[in-house]
């Protein structure tokens, strides 16, 4: 478990990268930009930042 609570940790740190830098090469690849044409600008960051919370705390709750 310890080796998916790194996992998650990290995952989590780099979507809480991408929703606060926003990098325009991440951000103009297809994934986001059909995120952005259903769910608006706000909702994607939203989105990839509530991903990245859970992740993160997931992580940490398992991390024994």
């Amino acid at each position: 478990m310890r080796v998916l609570s790194i996992i998650l940790i990290v995952y989590g740190i780099i979507c809480l990268l991408i929703a606060a830098l926003r990098p325009t090469f991440i951000m103009q690849s297809k994934k986001f930009q059909l995120m952005e044409k259903y769910i608006g600008k706000l909702g994607t960051i939203l989105t990839v930042l509530g991903f990245g919370i859970a992740a993160l705390v997931a992580g940490i709750l398992i991390y024994e």
